[in-house]
């Protein structure tokens, strides 16, 4: 993407959240914003990105664009769908491409970035479970196509 595509596209983000139109965006909707330029950043930098921001403060896209740029930096590149599957796979110990819901929710909760009870119940929401298990391939396709439903908006 070059680089005038991709400020172009900062901007469409930037006025899509500013509900004033005021040119500024509220400081509690930079996760949102984010978000919306595909990016996925952790608590922790959400946390300190947003540290010199009193609640209620509003952002302009000045201001938007180096957090913009120090947030895509230290996400790095999007997690393919081969390396979710190959992930997930670890857990699929009958081999037949199924992992059991609970062994999903407890790794959701209690690795890495710790999931809360309402998000991991929000991301399988809708899910298939048949004798206490899930699809693999059917969950990641399901979050796939909402990714890119997401990104359509």
């Amino acid at each position: 993407m070059s680089q005038q595509r991709l400020m172009d596209e900062v901007h469409d983000v930037f006025h899509f959240h500013d509900t004033l139109g005021d040119g500024k965006i509220d400081s509690k909707q930079l996760p949102t914003a984010l978000r919306a330029m595909m990016l996925n950043p952790t608590e922790a930098l959400l946390a300190e990105v947003s540290k010199a921001r009193t609640s209620g403060a509003r952002i302009t896209v000045e201001e938007f664009i180096p957090i913009y740029k120090k947030v895509e930096a230290a996400c790095g590149r999007s997690t393919t769908l081969k390396e979710f599957q190959t992930l997930l796979s670890h857990f699929d110990r009958e081999g037949n491409g199924q992992i059991m819901l609970m062994e999903l929710k407890s790794m959701l909760q209690n690795g890495g970035e710790k999931m809360t009870n309402q998000e991991v119940d929000n991301l399988l929401f809708g899910v298939e479970v048949v004798d206490g298990r899930i699809n693999i391939n059917n969950f990641l396709n399901r979050h796939l196509q909402m990714g890119l439903e997401e990104s359509e908006k």
